[in-house]
């Protein structure tokens, strides 16, 4: 999973804040993509390994290998991320909007379905372990 991707999860899990070992899974998962990045290995991440970065970054974006990218094709990616990651195609405000008005309100927002957690929480017994959280993100990098 790229450096990219790590952080919208953890982004989008703000419910993995209370989790106890988060912060301890959130660094060894930084560490981890911070070793993706610096392809020399010496401990920094230079230009020539940033511009590496965003040039696979762009390949995965432009979908259609014509050498632009569209805003269509940034919402095509946004769209198939949010489907691996929630099972939904709904945008964060389509999930959480319940009396379909097209805004969120407070109470809305805290009252609406949490599709990741729900996902990554194997068990369903309410609490993320490393290992469910793990085994989620092994499951969204799969299905690539």
């Amino acid at each position: 999973m790229n450096k990219r991707t790590l952080f919208v999860i953890a982004l989008a899990l703000p419910a993995l804040a209370a989790v106890s070992t988060a912060g301890a899974a959130a660094q060894e998962r930084g560490g981890r993509a911070f070793a993706r990045i610096d392809t020399n290995g010496d401990g920094a991440v230079d230009q020539t390994e940033v511009t590496a970065l965003r040039e696979k970054m762009f390949t995965r974006l432009d979908k259609n290998g014509d050498g632009i990218v569209t805003q269509e094709e940034i919402e095509t990616t946004r769209q198939r991320f949010r489907e691996r990651l929630t099972g939904s195609a709904k945008t964060p405000v389509q999930q959480a909007d319940a009396n379909g008005d097209g805004k969120v309100t407070k109470d809305e927002y805290l009252s609406s379905p949490r599709p990741i957690f729900e996902r990554a929480d194997a068990n369903h017994d309410g609490k993320l372990t490393q290992e469910e959280f793990k085994s989620f993100t092994e499951q969204v990098r799969a299905s690539r």
